[in-house]
């Protein structure tokens, strides 16, 4: 596997993978126009899901160009996150912003889980110390 690749084994593709990461979110990063839900991979490496309502962005244009963004934007900093099944959930108002906001917000978002993860990791690894 390559370290900057986006193939079928880095991707949430299941509607039970996706229940999964709904009902057992570990881990919320809100940003301004996402919502990222994660929790613990069981496969060797980060998956991630993204879901577009209609409701939040009408536009099927849009919805392609905010999931090409996000897959482009994990794509680039998966190698960091750990592993995490992750879901990006765009929130109302999204449809408005630059290219480059996106990318910025994105940029944002992965930083915090992968601090978030971090922190969560030290956490259970002292918890089972004990």
């Amino acid at each position: 596997m390559t370290l900057y690749n986006f193939g079928t084994q880095v991707r949430i593709r299941c509607a039970a993978d996706y229940k999964g990461v709904f009902d057992g979110a570990l881990l919320k990063v809100h940003q301004p126009h996402f919502l990222f839900l994660a929790k613990p991979s069981i496969q060797p490496n980060s998956r991630l899901g993204i879901v577009v309502a209609k409701k939040k962005v009408r536009r099927a244009h849009e919805r392609n160009r905010i999931k090409r963004i996000a897959r482009e934007s994990f794509r680039l900093h998966q190698h960091r996150i750990g592993v995490l099944d992750i879901v990006v959930m765009p929130k109302i108002g999204i449809e408005q912003i630059s290219n480059a906001e996106l990318h910025q917000q994105l940029k944002f978002a992965w930083q915090k889980l992968y601090r978030l993860a971090n922190k969560s990791q030290n956490n259970t690894i002292i918890t089972s110390q004990k």
